[in-house]
């Protein structure tokens, strides 16, 4: 699989959503201004050609992905990357003639040095793309992002199945954007076959990097060149390891090899804190403002959530990182001035807002992917920042300031358990574990109760209630009031979901942006076919709702039976989640009406317990279905059985129709 090179369009933009394609579809770099080829390379790779009546389903199989890293003591250097694709169906054609490369001209160039196609022999197709074009990056008009980049696309001649594509190209890092830090990350488990896997990496003779290997079948060499020190890893037909569900991050499984400076976590935060340090104090106009917002408030925790409030939800997103914008923080009136800012601002407005109230307020780096380990040391490591109030102990409250759905004092899910360092006053790091939410604070409670007529006809009344992440999910959707297109379509759309052919003349929401109004969505149905006769006997329909824990588990049974033997350990955090569903369904039947109940569920593991009940209560069907998640730690991929087991048990509950029989006439 291809080095892990997070190029600085990926700085503390605070992107919502980040991406890392396998080389066998997209290529994409640092790189510098268009120049012509280098001349073309005197070896061939094509003896490692897969043949075709080997390929079985594979569409693609990478011969070589190798790179060749010399990297200076301030950090700057060259990375010559080379990715040779075997393509062996029609369906990875496309992914394999289209490559695009996109870089930052104020500091790293590119020499493209080659791109070929050829035939298994040897012949080259092509050895020039056939179109060739370069453009300005354009921001995203939904969290805009802008950043001193520019974009070159290619598409090559002559791709086709039982072709060759070797790409060839070499980043030059002119400086970084700190003294010293670097990062090359290399995984040597691909997600599909590989003939070679190669890591190269010179730096000056006295010089010692950090060095990080993970599970390694193989040893690294080391040599003396030209005084410097060259390291050297090598995988021949590494093991395939695909991407498999509920995956730990911690696992004895990947190979991984990253490189990095010797440095601590203290030199990244000394130095970003000197950037950011200038904007911790407010000026008279915005100290103005900040006082405004909290004026009236009549706690600690109360001035905390109104400035929160205030930042997160007035302050629109957009990132504005050309040069070393990208990691220092704008100023808190410029901020205001223009009514926008990314996380590192809205972050740096918050601290500064907090700290004149007597708050001891600090920044935070953090990845918005999440990941656990606090190695290797690189100011990349972070695209996102957040900030935390330190109590006793330094025992700090996080909050988000560009999450307007989520209140003060909660993080999004993505990043619970994950590292991070929180920024003392005098600009040392503080190592941190984000906390987990606990079980009972998240999830939902869904209520139906219905009255069904002896025609089949129902009317019915929803009260959906979301805690914690499905609250804040449901926040984001009622953000904006409902104008009368949009009620009407939410309308359709639960009449559709809960109740075939009925009409909705009730529907009551929230305001989103308040906090202190509850999430809760209550409406009513009427008129809609509630059950349908089947010769003596009806059958009552069970809403999509009151099913969706059953019929998810019978889903998920079904695609981990179809995957190859696990090789992954399980994250038992991440089968369910800590929460807690609970879904209730009383119907009152005619007047002497029976139901046949169906049978009781109860299951547990350990990830999670699943329990459904069925009894009638006078005239009322009571149908009540609770899912708790629960359980922690990493377990053996053996255990894949026993939540293949578990999902099974319940799936078993997942019925369609429950038999009514009316009275004899």
């Amino acid at each position: 699989m291809s080095a892990v090179f997070l190029p600085p369009a990926l700085r503390l933009a605070c992107r919502r959503t980040l991406s890392i394609v396998a080389p066998l579809l997209t290529i994409a770099v640092s790189v510098g201004a268009q120049q012509p080829l280098a001349s073309q390379p005197g070896d061939s790779v094509a003896k490692w050609a897969v043949e075709l009546s080997r390929a079985g389903t594979n569409s693609a199989a990478i011969l070589l992905e190798s790179m060749d890293a010399q990297v200076e003591r301030n950090g700057s250097g060259r990375r010559t990357h080379r990715t040779v694709v075997h393509v062996l169906q029609q369906s990875a054609v496309n992914a394999s003639a289209e490559r695009f490369f996109s870089w930052q001209p104020s500091r790293q160039e590119l020499v493209l040095d080659w791109v070929r196609v050829l035939r298994p022999d040897g012949t080259v197709v092509s050895n020039a793309a056939s179109t060739d074009q370069t453009g300005d990056a354009t921001a995203s008009m939904q969290n805009p992002i802008y950043v001193d980049s520019r974009t070159r696309r290619l598409s090559l001649a002559g791709v086709a199945a039982n072709t060759i594509v070797d790409v060839q190209y070499t980043v030059i890092d002119k400086s970084p954007w700190r003294n010293g830090d670097f990062l090359i990350s290399w995984q040597f488990s691909p997600p599909g076959p590989m003939r070679v896997s190669q890591l190269r990496v010179s730096v000056p003779e006295d010089f010692s990097p950090r060095i990080a290997e993970s599970n390694l079948t193989m040893r690294r060499s080391e040599r003396r060149e030209n005084n410097r020190t060259v390291y050297e890893w090598r995988a021949e037909q590494p093991p395939i390891v695909r991407p498999e569900p509920f995956a730990s991050d911690s696992n004895d499984v990947r190979m991984t090899v990253t490189v990095s400076a010797p440095h601590g976590w203290d030199s990244v935060t000394t130095w970003y804190h000197a950037l950011a340090k200038p904007s911790y104090t407010l000026d008279a106009v915005s100290a103005a403002r900040a006082d405004s917002v909290v004026r009236g408030a009549t706690s600690r925790t109360d001035t905390l959530r109104r400035l929160h409030k205030w930042i997160a939800q007035d302050i629109r997103y957009v990132s504005v990182s050309l040069g070393l914008g990208g990691f220092q923080p704008r100023s808190p009136l410029e901020v205001l001035n223009t009514g926008y800012g990314d996380c590192k601002d809205k972050t740096t407005l918050f601290v500064a807002a907090a700290r004149r109230w007597g708050f001891d307020a600090r920044a935070v780096l953090l990845n918005l992917n999440g990941g656990r380990d606090s190695r290797p040391v690189a100011i990349n490591r972070f695209n996102h920042a957040i900030a935390a109030i330190a109590g006793p102990n330094d025992n700090y409250t996080f909050t988000d300031l560009t999450a307007g759905h989520i209140p003060y004092g909660q993080i999004p899910v993505s990043y619970r358990g994950a590292f991070g360092v929180v920024i003392r006053p005098d600009g040392t790091a503080d190592e941190v574990q984000f906390p987990q939410r606990a079980a009972d604070s998240t999830g939902s409670v869904v209520r139906l109760v219905a009255t069904l007529r002896e025609d089949g006809r129902m009317t019915m009344r929803i009260d959906d209630t979301p805690r914690g992440d499905n609250a804040w999910a449901m926040r984001a959707a009622f953000s904006q009031p409902l104008d009368s297109a949009r009620r009407a379509t939410g309308l359709r759309s639960i009449a559709t979901s809960y109740l075939p052919e009925s009409t909705a003349d009730s529907l009551q929401v929230f305001n989103g942006l308040d906090f202190t109004e509850p999430a809760r969505v209550q409406a009513v149905l009427d008129n809609g076919r509630g059950a349908r006769p089947a010769g003596p006997v009806w059958l009552l329909h069970l809403p999509l709702a009151y099913r969706q824990i059953a019929a998810s588990a019978s889903n998920t049974a079904r695609e981990l039976l179809a995957l190859p033997e696990r090789k992954m350990p399980i994250d038992a955090s991440r089968v369910i989640g800590a929460r807690i569903m609970q879904v209730e369904y009383r119907v009152t039947l005619p007047e002497g009406w029976r139901a046949q109940l169906p049978n009781a569920v109860s299951t547990r593991s350990f990830f999670a317990r699943y329990e459904s009940s069925y009894r009638m209560d006078g005239r009322d069907l009571v149908m009540r279905r609770v899912l708790r998640g629960e359980g922690e730690g990493v377990h053996p991929p053996q255990r894949i059985v026993e939540v293949i087991a578990w999902m099974q048990a319940v799936a078993a509950d997942d019925i369609e129709f429950i038999t009514l029989t009316p009275p004899s006439r």
